[in-house]
């Protein structure tokens, strides 16, 4: 599924799996590789890879519909 999605946010921004590769330095046999889902990025290089297409990635509190970003979350919070 996280493949299909990185495939589809790269699509929206019309790059190409050579122009993330580049921004990410991996070679583009690596960005097809998780595309495809033969081989499966971590949460950091997915995090790199939604960023060089200008997305963010959020968590959403279903119970206060809060919404969260990595930075919030990365954070010491007091509860």
């Amino acid at each position: 599924m996280i493949g299909t999605i990185l495939k589809n946010i790269r699509k929206i921004r019309g790059l190409t799996q050579s122009n993330v590769g580049d921004e990410l330095h991996l070679a583009n046999n690596t960005i097809s590789n998780y595309e495809t889902e033969y081989s499966n990025p971590n949460f950091d290089t997915i995090n790199k890879f939604i960023n060089v297409c200008d997305f963010e990635i959020q968590f959403l509190d279903k119970e206060t519909k809060k919404v969260y970003t990595i930075d919030e979350l990365s954070k010491e919070m007091d509860f």
